[in-house]
C-alpha cells in the first residue's frame, strides 16, 4: 500500500469518508477548507493510502511552528480525526503518522480517536467525555423517556412565551447568530473566540451537512445552535444564546426542535459534545437525554514537546 502526503484536501477523499464507519463530518472537505481559510497559520496537511492507484484511506492533519518547532494535530481543537478508510489503510495511516515525529523540527504529533480503534501501544492517552442522545424509535421516545420532565416544562414554557425557532438560510442568518456569538464572548470575557468567517464558510461549503437554527423572540434573534449532519449522527457543534434568552428558555427549545427535526430525517445519535467537566453543563446534557461517551485522545512527544506541555500548563490561571 503507497502513502502519499498533500498539503491539500483533494474533494474525492469526501466519497472516502462517506463510506467508513471511523469517519466523522470533521473528516470532511467541508470542515477542513473551512478551519485552513479560517486559520492560517495552520497548514493543512493528509496523509493518502492507496491501493492499486484508488484511495483506500487518509488521515487529515495541521501543522503549527512556533520558532523552529513543529505539532501535527488530527485535528485541532480537540476535534474528532486519526484515520478513515479500510481496516489495512487505516493500520498503515496511523504508522505514518507516528513516524512524523522523526521530522526535523516535529516535537508532538496527536489525534482525536472518537471510535476507539487507537493501534495498540506506543501512544500516551487521555481520556474526554462527550454525551451522545440515542433517537431510535423517534422524537416521541426522546421527549418521553430521555427528556426529564422540568426540560419538558420548559420547552413548553419557551413556546407559550413565543419563541420562534426557525432554520437559517444565507449570510443575513449566520450574521445574526454570529452577532448573538459575539455579544456573549464579551459579555463572559472568554476572549476572541472563533474567527466569524469560519461560521460562513460552513454554511457555504456544508450544504445539507451544515444547518443553522435560530431563536427568535419579540422580533429578535435570541439564539443559534449551528449543527453538523453527517451519517447517522448529529454533532452540536456550537449554541449559543443571549443573556435575555434564560427567561425564555430559548435554549431548550433549540435542543428540542433540532432533535424533532433530525429524527424526522433519519439520524439515531446526537452529539451533544464534551464539557470540559463543567458539572453543571453536565447535569443539563444528561437531562436532555445525554449519555457520557468516553472517547481518547492519542499522542507521541519528543523531549521538547514534553517541556512545552509544561510550560502551557504552569501558564493557566
Amino acid at each position: 500500500m503507497r502513502i502519499d502526503l498533500l498539503d491539500s484536501f483533494p474533494p474525492e477523499l469526501d466519497a472516502v469518508a462517506d463510506a467508513s464507519s471511523r469517519s466523522t463530518f470533521y473528516h470532511t472537505g467541508a470542515w477542513l477548507h473551512s478551519l485552513a481559510a479560517a486559520y492560517p497559520r495552520l497548514a493543512p496537511r493528509c496523509l493518502v493510502a492507496s491501493d492499486g492507484g484508488v484511495a483506500a484511506g487518509y488521515l487529515p492533519y495541521f501543522e503549527t511552528r512556533r520558532g523552529p518547532f513543529r505539532a501535527a494535530w488530527s485535528l485541532p481543537f480537540g476535534t474528532y480525526g486519526g484515520p478513515v478508510g479500510s481496516e489495512d489503510a487505516c493500520r498503515e495511516l496511523a504508522s505514518a503518522f507516528a513516524r512524523r515525529l522523526g521530522q526535523p523540527g516535529m516535537i508532538e504529533v496527536g489525534w482525536v480517536d472518537f471510535p476507539g480503534r487507537a493501534p495498540a501501544g506506543g501512544w500516551e492517552s487521555s481520556e474526554s467525555t462527550t454525551h451522545l442522545v440515542d433517537m431510535t424509535g423517534g422524537f416521541d421516545v426522546v421527549w418521553r423517556e430521555r427528556f426529564d420532565k422540568p426540560r419538558r416544562r420548559r420547552a413548553r414554557r419557551a413556546e407559550e412565551s413565543g419563541v420562534v425557532i426557525r432554520r437559517g438560510a444565507g449570510v443575513d442568518d449566520v450574521a445574526l447568530f454570529v452577532g448573538v456569538y459575539r455579544d456573549r464572548l464579551r459579555e463572559w470575557d472568554s476572549g476572541a473566540g472563533h474567527p466569524e468567517s469560519i461560521f460562513f464558510n460552513l454554511v457555504e461549503r456544508g450544504g445539507a451537512r451544515v444547518r443553522l437554527y435560530l431563536a427568535e423572540h419579540e422580533g429578535a434573534v435570541v439564539g443559534g445552535h449551528l449543527n453538523f449532519y453527517f451519517r447517522e449522527t448529529v454533532t452540536a457543534w456550537y449554541g449559543m444564546t443571549t443573556s435575555r434568552a434564560g427567561d425564555t428558555q430559548a435554549g431548550t427549545l433549540l435542543y428540542a426542535t433540532c432533535m424533532r427535526e433530525a429524527c424526522a430525517a433519519g439520524f439515531t445519535v446526537y452529539n451533544l459534545g464534551a464539557s470540559l467537566g463543567r458539572r453543571s453543563l453536565i447535569e443539563y446534557k444528561e437531562s436532555l437525554g445525554g449519555v457520557a461517551h468516553v472517547y481518547h485522545t492519542l499522542r507521541r512527544r519528543r523531549l521538547a514537546g514534553r517541556l512545552a506541555a509544561l510550560v502551557r500548563r504552569g501558564r493557566r490561571p
